[in-house]
């Protein structure tokens, strides 16, 4: 383990952190908001953000990544990916709302399974590879390097994805309806409020989110089949350390873990991962509800 940098390589991996940490609470955002609202352990959220990153890369091909074109595709992307969220909602993920955490976990597998089939099926396992819309090519001069522009582009959709969210939450009557389902659903049910649609809303919200990350990521330049699964580990680790249901305790995990895990590659290359689940027992050591989650009485 090395601390020897320059200045200008600390600036650099932190900067380049904070974008990872953007896209990861892109990612984190809609595990959020389907766990704070429907009380499920969506496992297969990454798995939702690993399609929505394949399909950019068809529409890609199709209709090209103009800087015009690099917005519907990967809006539709998103689109695409909350499509199939109003399936998986309705078919597997209704019954299993008030059923045990192993009843969920094992469901929600089982789809990551279904989903990783189906990629190696139709991308094949080798992964791929997208352009970069003009707009976002090259890199801004920071010291004596270079970070790409696409890293400030994170940082950008990530606090727009927050407000939007943040809004919807408390500034709009489906946020309320939201919360109210959260904290009793039988009663809003009673208030005449269809629970079942309010909940697949959600879900396809959450999906959204996801896919539109897996869009996003692309500009990364490289996706490969294992990219569903490095999310939604690092996303669960976001919401835990966040506060479970805290969309404002994520946004603040989001970034703690990006510069983790950047200041862990600059350390401990072969173990970077190491310094992130390092930072998530520190927090729960001095707050086990979380940054942001509400203390247990």
């Amino acid at each position: 383990m090395s601390l020897a940098y320059s200045l200008s390589e600390y600036v650099i991996q932190i900067i380049a952190g904070l974008g990872n940490g953007a896209l990861l609470f892109i990612v984190a955002s809609g595990l959020t908001l389907i766990f704070g609202a429907l009380r499920v352990i969506n496992f297969a959220h990454g798995s939702l953000y690993l399609l929505g990153a394949y399909i950019t890369v068809s529409l890609t091909s199709a209709i090209g990544f103009g800087n015009a074109t690099f917005w519907i595709v990967i809006i539709l992307a998103g689109l695409a990916v909350a499509l199939g969220g109003v399936i998986f909602e309705v078919v597997a993920f209704r019954p299993i709302y008030r059923r045990p955490l192993m009843t969920q976990l094992l469901v929600t597998f089982a789809f990551v399974l279904m989903i990783a089939g189906i990629v190696r099926k139709v991308w094949g396992s080798e992964g791929e590879s997208t352009p970069v819309p003009p707009f976002l090519e090259g890199g801004v001069k920071v010291l004596d390097g270079q970070i790409p522009k696409f890293q400030f582009f994170f940082l950008a959709v990530s606090i727009v994805v927050g407000i939007t969210l943040w809004f919807i939450l408390y500034r709009t009557g489906l946020g309320r309806m939201i919360r109210a389902a959260v904290s009793d659903p039988e009663l809003l049910g009673l208030s005449g409020v269809n629970v079942r649609i309010l909940f697949t809303g959600v879900f396809v919200l959450g999906s959204f989110f996801a896919g539109l990350a897996g869009g996003v990521v692309s500009l990364q330049g490289f996706i490969g089949p294992g990219l569903g699964i490095d999310a939604i580990i690092l996303a669960f680790v976001i919401i835990v350390i966040g506060g479970l249901g805290s969309l404002s305790g994520a946004f603040i995990a989001a970034f703690l873990v990006g510069l983790a895990e950047a200041l862990g590659i600059l350390w401990v290359p072969q173990a970077s991962l190491a310094i992130v689940f390092a930072v998530l027992v520190i927090v729960l050591a001095l707050r086990p509800q979380g940054i942001r989650g509400a203390r247990v009485a």
